[in-house]
């Protein structure tokens, strides 16, 4: 992988990271993991296994809007 797509990956992944901890953070705080799990059929989830899912949930959210954010915001060339 050349230096240009590595620092584009590290570029996306790295803040959407950080915005997936605040938001999950946020989140959590004001809903609790088992009753949304009880709400959608997951009864035998744990609240752990809430957490996981609703960071990789929002870690990917966040991803896809900086990327398309990234890509938009480039130059054609032509």
């Amino acid at each position: 992988m050349d230096n240009k797509k590595k620092r584009l990956v590290i570029g996306i992944l790295w803040p959407s990271f950080w915005m997936a901890c605040i938001t999950s953070g946020v989140v959590f705080s004001a809903i609790d993991p088992t009753e949304l799990a009880k709400q959608n059929g997951f009864e035998s989830l744990s609240d752990l296994a809430v957490y996981s899912i609703g960071f990789f949930f929002f870690w990917g959210i966040c991803a896809w809007t900086g990327f398309f954010s990234i890509i938009f915001s480039q130059r054609t060339s032509k």
